[in-house]
């Protein structure tokens, strides 16, 4: 299995309108097609907390084939409008991490 996390940091005056945002915009429309799977927003501590906040959005893909079609398909879709809200207010960045069994 396939976990793509975007970790964003956000100015500390903004944090609550983020966590709706992402609650009730950006992960409707991040699995609405079912590509993204079981959404997860975490909070992310840290030193930088006198600075902002930090979240890591995680889903589960089914391997790195879909991921890459709902990236050229679909995120498009649902990036830009976030970072439009927020502007320069944000910042992030995506890991892809493939489970391991044992």
């Amino acid at each position: 299995m396939i976990v793509f996390n975007t970790t964003f940091h956000i100015e500390e005056g903004i944090h609550e309108e983020f966590i709706e945002y992402m609650l009730q915009v950006f992960i409707p429309m991040s699995t609405k097609s079912g590509l993204l799977t079981s959404p997860r927003l975490a909070r992310v501590h840290g030193k930088e907390e006198d600075q902002g906040y930090s979240f890591a959005m995680e889903f589960q893909v089914a391997d790195l084939y879909t991921l890459e079609r709902w990236n050229s398909e679909e995120s498009q879709l649902v990036y830009p409008p976030l970072l439009e809200k927020f502007k320069e207010k944000l910042a992030g960045f995506s890991t892809v991490m493939e489970t391991i069994s044992y």
